[in-house]
């Protein structure tokens, strides 16, 4: 089968015209996105124009096609399991802790959220509505055997917060 035959001339001129449409997406972004919203209108929802600080917005670019990009939907976590657990609190302080006190059984650094669970899977999450309201928590940590999966504790930064969350009884939902 023969090849076409495409000149020097030929390849060059594609290759300036190229180079020039590249550039000036660059020097002129703005412009390049005010064509492509008026090639493909229908693209103008994905589209946010950032502009450097103190440019005006040019008058080429369609203020009415151009909006934010739609925010991500979080998902509503599904409650899976409730169940009744007494609920003590813990700190970072060797004589409550095995090892290091600022590491999680699970290996992660302790920060606000982490509770500690047996029987459930590291990362499960949970809630305590009672108490918490919709702030979620993350096992991340495991008691000692002898508690069983009938307790939790949970993390807090000081000795003195631990101390006085004291000992509760409260509802934990399970999410999925």
């Amino acid at each position: 089968m023969l090849q076409p035959y495409i000149s020097r001339k030929q390849v060059r001129r594609v290759f300036q015209v190229a180079l020039v449409a590249l550039v000036s997406q660059f020097i002129f972004p703005h412009f390049a996105m005010a064509q492509a919203i008026e090639d493909k209108p229908e693209l103008a929802a994905d589209v946010t124009i950032i502009l450097p600080v103190g440019q005006p917005l040019n008058s080429a670019v369609p203020l009415a096609r151009v909006v934010p990009a739609p925010k991500p939907v979080v998902p509503t976590p599904k409650v899976v399991k409730v169940k009744t657990v007494v609920m003590t609190a813990y700190s970072s302080t060797r004589d409550q802790t095995d090892g290091d006190p600022f590491t999680t059984a699970s290996g992660q650094k302790v920060k606000d959220g982490i509770i500690a669970m047996n029987g459930v899977p590291f990362g499960t999450k949970v809630r305590i509505p009672e108490k918490f309201g919709s702030k979620v928590f993350v096992v991340q940590d495991r008691m000692h055997a002898r508690y069983g999966s009938s307790r939790g504790d949970i993390w807090m930064k000081t000795r003195n917060d631990a101390k006085q969350w004291g000992v509760k009884r409260v509802k934990v939902e399970i999410l999925r």
